[in-house]
């Protein structure tokens, strides 16, 4: 079968190959899946450059998630069908054309949902979800900050935000972006190409700061959110885009101002 593989760490271009390697074999407890579409997530790049949490043993392949058709079973597995369709849940590697995971990893797709839908309906959904209704328990009336809005994640956010009735401050780095945020009906937009985000966020919050925040992008950019955090505000970070393509180390610092943090009791975390 064919693979993408990496064999050192990178940019992906240059340390990214297509390789032929031997179709795996099914141990018991196993499932065998002919991979149909497997999205490329900001981790994925990550990994491949060798800045994520999480580093296989190389050579390996990028893919954290995945849509595939089960194509057999092993000894004492009895679902998912072979022939259905499926998911993976915290399967890796999944940029190859065949993976061969616990059985127990995969989750069948129901018949409503396209396979490009299928294939995204794992990391950024439930990021979100995390992120929202789990870590910070957002309830009607309440307001979220967020940068990077216009990407998957934020995308989903907004979405959340309409079920479940809280309201955004949608950070953005170009104007154009904008008609998205407000078509998901995003209440605030702040692009930061032509605005200033610390004059703007005091405008919106009458000068308190803004009490919860989720940021993806850190930096400068998330150091500034977290400068404008209210009284005992709380800022979750769950990526670094600021860091891509960057060689330069004081790309993946967040600058936090101290001040901030110790008179405000003001919270940063992952």
């Amino acid at each position: 079968m064919k693979a993408l593989l990496f064999h050192q760490t990178g940019e992906p271009n240059s340390v990214l190959k297509l390789e032929e390697i031997p179709t795996p074999s099914v141990a018991p407890g196993e499932a065998l899946v002919r991979v149909l579409l497997s999205p490329i997530n900001a981790s994925d790049l990550h990994m491949v450059r060798g800045r994520y949490g999480y580093q296989p043993e190389l050579p390996a392949s990028p893919g954290i998630e995945a849509v595939g058709v089960v194509e057999a079973l092993g000894p004492g597995v009895h679902a998912p069908a072979v022939g259905s369709r499926v998911v993976f849940v915290g399967t890796w590697q999944t940029w190859r054309e065949q993976v061969v995971c616990s059985a127990d990893k995969l989750v069948p797709v129901p018949d409503c949902l396209d396979d490009s839908t299928a294939a995204t309906s794992y990391i950024n959904p439930l990021t979100a979800w995390a992120l929202t209704r789990s870590a910070h328990n957002l309830q009607t009336g309440d307001w979220l900050l967020q940068t990077a809005a216009a990407s998957s994640v934020g995308k989903f956010v907004l979405q959340l935000a309409q079920q479940y009735q809280f309201k955004t401050i949608n950070v953005i780095r170009r104007r154009e972006q904008e008609t998205i945020i407000r078509h998901l009906g995003g209440n605030e937009v702040l692009c930061t190409a032509d605005e200033d985000l610390t004059a703007r966020l005091q405008a919106l919050t009458g000068g308190k700061g803004v009490e919860r925040a989720v940021d993806c992008v850190a930096g400068e950019l998330g150091a500034e959110v977290a400068r404008n955090l209210a009284p005992a505000g709380t800022m979750l970070v769950y990526g670094a885009l600021s860091s891509h393509r960057q060689t330069d180390p004081a790309k993946f610092l967040m600058p936090l101002f101290a001040p901030r943090l110790i008179y405000s009791t003001a919270t940063v975390r992952g």
